[in-house]
């Protein structure tokens, strides 16, 4: 949202709670989601290596990195 509210972006990906914000601070010229990609949260897991009939309990005794430091997806 920042880099698209300064310039830097044309399009950003982001969640709606981002534009209810911004709008939400008096914003005159506000962000509006324009596309739904997820119908629950857009978090995903990448692999290096292709992994056949995936469960996650195939993650025990692996690294996970969760994201930004201090991030929601770290804490989980």
């Amino acid at each position: 949202m920042t880099a698209v509210l300064s310039g830097e972006a044309d399009i950003g990906f982001m969640g709606s709670e981002s534009s209810i914000y911004t709008y939400n601070e008096g914003a005159t010229d506000y962000v509006v989601n324009f596309a739904q990609l997820t119908q629950r949260a857009g978090n995903f897991l990448v692999s290096r290596e292709p992994i056949e009939d995936f469960q996650w309990e195939d993650l025990k005794g692996s690294t996970v990195l969760g994201g930004r430091k201090g991030g929601v997806h770290i804490l989980m």
